[in-house]
């Protein structure tokens, strides 16, 4: 048996080195279905030591019913999302062509209105005119209505990555699912921090992520859902459109006042006054108490991050992830927190003890 030295230990974490870059450049176009395939097994987990119990400890069973339930909890809301938008979609296109089409009434009130408020605003002297409307709506429709017909070729390349990126996420799922304690206690030997630490570092990060996913989706469906109610109360046209966005912007800092604030001031604007009052106050008082009443119940105190850091993380993860990020980001920032924690609380203890 040979001795193992410091040169041999070099040569081993070389050999490590090397086999952890060959791997990433193996890996490296399917990290987002490998990482989103590890954030289902920590989300899903329950679900599947449920249906394991139920099933009398039949693991593919288990495991069949778990990704039964993940694609229902996946498809139902993403097919309710694309009906929603196609519909609404070919409900504006329809609308906008009979705008361009035709002299309609309600454009020419409309314009009407815009141009009085114009005149009543001091140092603005500036109208509106159908012909300018219709000429923007042009403009602005035909690069979009070019750039979708240029394209179209690589909706075919699309769906066999996207397959392929499925089948990536399907596999490591069913692999992970039924053995994620061993896989955290690998973790840990393979760590050389103490295991109190280890399982600080791993109880943290995946608490976020189901907080992240549980706390900030839940949210934003109620917050989006509650816009749209209030939308609808007001009479805004294609409220089904508009609901779907509020959902996506509640995700985002600003939230569905983006949606509500200027959707209230149009209507106020136009002469629909309580209607827009009620938008006002539904979004700023009503709407943005949802998040006050719920996180706490969805979001746990292992998972809580000061709000600015939050909001750094799901921005700059947003810009560096894309829409995942959102996620992602203050995962990230959660394992910085717990970071510093640990430096603090056990490090820079046993640096004072030593000096």
């Amino acid at each position: 048996m040979k001795i193992i030295t410091n040169k041999t230990r070099s040569f081993f974490y070389l050999i490590v080195l090397l086999a952890c870059y060959l791997t990433y450049i193996i890996i490296k176009p399917y990290i987002g279905a490998i990482i989103m395939s590890f954030l289902a097994a920590i989300i899903y987990r329950p679900v599947y030591l449920k249906l394991l119990k139920w099933c009398k400890g039949y693991i593919s069973i288990s495991i069949l019913l778990t990704l039964i339930a993940l694609v229902l909890s996946l498809l139902v809301p993403l097919l309710l999302i694309a009906n929603i938008t196609i519909r609404q979609s070919l409900e504006f296109t329809q609308d906008i062509s009979g705008l361009v089409n035709n002299n309609n009434i309600t454009l020419l009130h409309l314009i009407s209105q815009m141009n009085i408020f114009l005149t009543s605003i001091p140092f603005i002297d500036f109208q509106i005119t159908e012909t300018k409307i219709i000429e923007n709506i042009q403009t602005t429709m035909g690069p979009i209505s070019g750039y979708l017909a240029n394209n179209a070729l690589n909706i075919g390349t699309s769906s066999i990555q996207l397959i392929t990126q499925a089948i990536v996420f399907v596999s490591v799922l069913i692999t992970i699912l039924p053995i994620m304690p061993k896989l955290f206690q690998i973790i840990k030997d393979l760590s050389p921090l103490d295991d109190q630490l280890d399982q600080k570092y791993i109880f943290r990060i995946t608490s976020m992520a189901r907080a992240m996913v549980r706390g900030v989706f839940v949210i934003a469906l109620a917050q989006g859902v509650a816009a749209g109610i209030f939308l609808a109360i007001g009479g805004v046209p294609y409220v089904a459109f508009w609901t779907l966005l509020c959902i996506i912007f509640a995700l985002l800092p600003l939230g569905v006042n983006v949606i509500t604030v200027p959707a209230g001031i149009t209507l106020i604007v136009f002469g629909s006054i309580w209607q827009g009052i009620l938008i006002l106050i539904g979004g700023l008082v009503i709407i943005s108490n949802i998040d006050t009443v719920l996180r706490p119940m969805l979001v746990p105190k292992e998972a809580s991050l000061n709000p600015a850091l939050v909001l750094i993380g799901a921005l700059g993860g947003l810009k560096l992830f894309g829409f995942l990020g959102v996620i992602y980001g203050p995962v990230i920032m959660i394992f910085l927190v717990t970071t510093i924690e640990i430096y603090l609380e056990y490090y820079r203890h046993e640096k004072q003890i030593n000096n």
